[in-house]
């Protein structure tokens, strides 16, 4: 749920995030509610069926890392619409999310619609997991300044996604498949490292291989700032690394049974757009600048 009071306004938001393999899209109504979804390959955007011919959009906000060749295409494909657009760009800040990268605006757009959408979720220090064709794994921490909450994004960390990372093995070597086992077929099978065939010992690698970065960005917090994240995951890969930090954490005492939250976020990204539409985070910005 997000823990944001915004000002009545009337309009249908269409949400896109173009990321390095698909484009998916979400129309949200005035209630903050998806009434309608969809997604396509990069290739195929220019023919996509994006809204229906009964529906229609006010504001159409964006987020893409697909490069600029894809924009273009994306720009045609959207520009029937008659509406506002926005092409969203990391900034210092937004609302009440910080953005501590070294050069803000090289912040990837989807990174920054994530953090802002998983603080406005929690308004908790949290990790937040975005599981694609690359994993990203970044650090919000919950801030007091001058009498207000704020969540300031620290860093995180980029690495190949699950699938990238089995096919990079079968692209390199000469022995080893080039098949991959997908995640999101075997999505409530705990990951063991001991696999009894080359394809499963490559996936085991994949899957624990990122296990231990999300495992690694949960301990660096948990010793600096002395309490146990909250940790958001969404992607296409979310399912089996949910599952499994799950069953973890559910066998490991040491862990309070309230702090034990490991939460799939379906569309964070497009949450995140959505929400910088909305009057209260334009003016917390505005004010804060």
């Amino acid at each position: 749920m997000w823990h944001i009071v915004a000002s009545a306004c009337v309009k249908m938001v269409l949400t896109i995030d173009a990321g390095n393999t698909k484009t998916k899209w979400a129309l949200f109504d005035d209630d903050r509610k998806i009434i309608h979804q969809g997604a396509c390959f990069n290739a195929q955007i220019l023919t996509a069926s994006i809204l229906p011919d009964s529906l229609t959009c006010d504001q159409i906000v964006i987020s893409n890392v697909a490069g600029e060749a894809h924009a273009e295409r994306l720009q045609q494909r959207i520009s029937t619409y008659p509406a506002t657009t926005f092409w969203l760009t990391a900034s210092k800040q937004l609302g009440h999310v910080i953005n501590n990268y070294n050069t803000p605006k090289l912040l990837g757009s989807d990174r920054w619609a994530g953090l802002i959408a998983a603080w406005y979720m929690q308004h908790e220090t949290c990790v937040v997991v975005n599981a694609g064709t690359a994993t990203t794994i970044d650090a919000v921490v919950s801030t007091e300044m001058n009498g207000e909450t704020f969540g300031v994004f620290i860093g995180g960390m980029i690495l190949p996604g699950i699938d990238l990372m089995q096919q990079s093995l079968g692209a390199a070597t000469a022995q080893l498949p080039t098949s991959t086992v997908d995640a999101k077929t075997h999505p409530q099978v705990m990951i063991s490292p001991f696999a009894t065939s080359t394809a499963n010992a490559i996936y085991s690698g994949a899957v624990n291989a990122t296990l231990g970065a999300i495992k690694q960005m949960t301990q660096s917090l948990e010793k600096e700032y002395l309490h146990t994240p909250k940790l958001i995951i969404s992607g296409g890969n979310a399912m089996v690394l949910q599952q499994n930090l799950a069953d973890e954490n559910s066998t490991d005492v040491a862990i309070p049974q309230k702090e034990k939250t490991v939460t799939i976020v379906d569309n964070l990204v497009l949450q995140g757009l959505y929400l910088l539409t909305l009057p209260a985070i334009q003016q917390t910005t505005q004010s804060a600048l």
